[in-house]
């Protein structure tokens, strides 16, 4: 079979093509996304004088280098004087990170006129410029837009979405409360919620009570979601199980319901043991602990009794008859002491005589030995 001019072409072509494939398959493609979410900002009730805040998230596919947020904000004068972004020269998704959390501020003036203003922000993510050089490759920028619509009124918009109600554990003696988050919809503060909470028995055969509720414990600013509690302060459930039936309304409207279990837990009392009695175990005696022992005219304080253990640790207190004995002993030795002291002083004196009396006849002795060599001429 001959191969025509055209079929040789061909397949040429084929293999030329399967040969650029394979030669440029070392060539780097970029699978990189890049999105926001939610990707607008949107406000219809806003009131002059107040602010709107929105968290948009950037994220993006590849996260193996750091990426250089830019922004570019177009639209109504008057929006982009009243938005602003939080750090907006200063964001950066850092390597490793798939979102980075943008906070959109929009802070509408008291006098903005009533009106619709739109606008939006133009983003862009590039490699920062230390990874662009480093790795010797061309920097590839991804962008996403973000809508800004916002919608200044002049009524007071009262507007929530309850997102959850439930109930926690409590114990005997514990009042009634029910946990609520909400979401301010609407442009005004709001404080109280149109609610009743249908409280049955285990067996859900009988209404115990119905309490009906208004106000919250906490203020919900505009566009907020607020965990709050509503409290019942008169309504305490006795220990047991009960099923609570929680109810929110909007003008006269069912706009929540949730069924949910409660369990009041008893009361627990500590038990006070014959150990638990005994707070603080004696020490040792010191000074004064002895002197309260010793002293049997000292008037113990109500409370202040002295234990058994310290009865048998302390020295057992004197008798009237162990204090006479006592003065006895002390009297009779102070009778001896005397009457050695009194021997003692008549022999001084004794000794002193003696020896004044050995001297004075030692003196005559000699006096007469004198007068006799005068009288004896031969001498």
């Amino acid at each position: 079979m001959k191969i025509g001019r055209s079929n040789l072409i061909g397949l040429f072509l084929i293999l030329a093509g399967f040969f650029v494939s394979f030669s440029g398959s070392d060539v780097p493609v970029s699978e990189a996304a890049f999105g926001t979410s939610p990707p607008w900002v949107m406000n219809d009730h806003m009131l002059p004088g107040t602010t709107y805040e929105q968290i948009i998230n950037l994220s993006r596919s590849d996260v193996s280098k750091a990426m250089e947020v830019s922004l570019r904000f177009d639209g109504d004068k008057n929006l982009l004087k009243w938005m602003k972004v939080e750090n907006e020269d200063d964001l950066i998704i850092k390597s490793g990170e798939k979102t980075l959390p943008m906070k959109v501020t929009v802070k509408v003036p008291r006098r903005a006129a009533l009106k619709n203003y739109r606008g939006g922000i133009f983003v862009t993510v590039e490699p920062v410029q230390d990874e662009v050089q480093r790795g010797g490759n061309v920097a590839i920028k991804l962008g996403a837009h973000i809508a800004v619509n916002i919608t200044v009124v002049g009524d007071k918009l009262v507007d929530y979405r309850v997102k959850s109600a439930n109930v926690s554990p409590l114990t005997e003696e514990d009042y009634f409360r029910l946990n609520v988050e909400v979401e301010n919809l609407g442009n005004t503060e709001i404080s109280e919620l149109n609610g009743q909470v249908d409280i049955y028995n285990e067996e859900e055969t009988e209404i115990l009570n119905t309490l009906t509720f208004g106000q919250i414990a906490d203020v919900v600013s505009p566009d907020d979601i607020v965990r709050t509690q509503v409290y019942f302060e008169d309504y305490y459930l006795e220990p047991g199980s009960y099923w609570v039936v929680a109810k929110f309304f909007k003008d006269n409207e069912l706009v929540y319901e949730n069924r949910l279990h409660q369990k009041i837990d008893p009361k627990v009392v500590p038990v006070v043991t014959s150990d638990d009695s005994q707070t603080k175990k004696p020490s040792i005696p010191q000074v004064s602990d002895e002197q309260v022992v010793l002293d049997p005219d000292l008037e113990v304080l109500p409370g202040e009794a002295v234990s058994s253990e310290v009865h048998s640790a302390a020295p057992a207190p004197l008798t009237q008859a162990n204090n006479t004995l006592f003065i006895v002993f002390g009297l009779a030795g102070l009778i001896f002491g005397l009457v050695a002291l009194v021997a003692i002083v008549f022999l001084l004196i004794v000794l002193i005589k003696n020896q004044r009396q050995a001297a004075i006849q030692q003196y005559l002795s000699s006096g007469c030995n004198v007068d006799s060599n005068k009288s004896n001429p031969s001498n």
